[in-house]
């Protein structure tokens, strides 16, 4: 094992690590919890991006944001610390795994561009009567990022 991952294999073996691994309900409902949480993330974000993108045209942009993001906020809030459990469990394996590697990039990717995005065009959305080209850009970075991470996580598991 490469010097630099002594510290997932040291994060694994710990008393947190061996108590997630040992309990009969930590690890399973961490998982469950955070498959529900991405799901709500993922399908909140994809409504969106879609409006975004012309697919879905029912309502205003500001309209969708108002209704879909928080829930994908809640989503993301779900995933997170979930995830962490997860990754607590098996950390040195998880943090060697390419596909894991690939979902880790992918999901930077994606909040990297909800910064930018609202730090960007997304502050005067509710002056959009059509969606700028920033907007549309944003959206099909978001759809690419999110699809990548949440298809690595599930595959990762086979790798």
């Amino acid at each position: 094992m490469e010097a630099g991952l002594a510290w997932a294999l040291a994060l694994e073996r710990s008393a947190v690590g061996q108590a997630i691994r040992e309990s009969a309900w930590i690890y399973p409902w961490a998982n469950v919890l955070h498959v529900l949480g991405v799901g709500l993330m993922l399908g909140t974000i994809v409504a969106f991006d879609l409006r975004l993108l012309g697919v879905l045209r029912a309502g205003r942009p500001a309209e969708a944001a108002a209704l879909l993001l928080p829930i994908a906020r809640a989503g993301f809030a779900l995933a997170l610390p979930t995830g962490i459990v997860l990754f607590v469990a098996e950390a040195q394996p998880v943090a060697t795994n390419p596909v894991f590697l690939v979902k880790f990039a992918a999901v930077a990717a994606g909040l990297a561009n909800i910064v930018l995005f609202h730090r960007g065009r997304f502050r005067d959305i509710a002056t959009w009567d059509a969606v700028p080209a920033a907007g549309r850009r944003a959206a099909a970075i978001s759809l690419a990022a999110w699809t990548v991470a949440a298809v690595c996580g599930r595959y990762a598991a086979y790798v």
